[in-house]
């Protein structure tokens, strides 16, 4: 029998790459914050969500500095 059931975690990163591509953000970064959600999937007040922002800063900051992005 064929399990139906959909992964929530592809489901938003299907969902996030979709909203990358409407709104001109590089699929690179897209990419980067799918591996980031499913490493950190855990964002209560005594989960991963501390460490999750500083990744995020960081992906950020590469992008900026490798011009895949700008400042407006």
């Amino acid at each position: 029998m064929e399990d139906i059931t959909q992964n929530p975690i592809n489901d938003s990163a299907d969902l996030l790459k979709s909203l990358a591509a409407e709104h001109q953000v590089p699929l690179e970064i897209a990419e980067q914050m799918i591996v980031l959600m499913q490493k950190y999937p855990d964002l209560s007040i005594w989960g991963s969500k501390p460490e999750l922002m500083s990744q995020l800063e960081k992906v950020l900051k590469s992008a900026l500095d490798n011009k895949l992005i700008g400042m407006e």
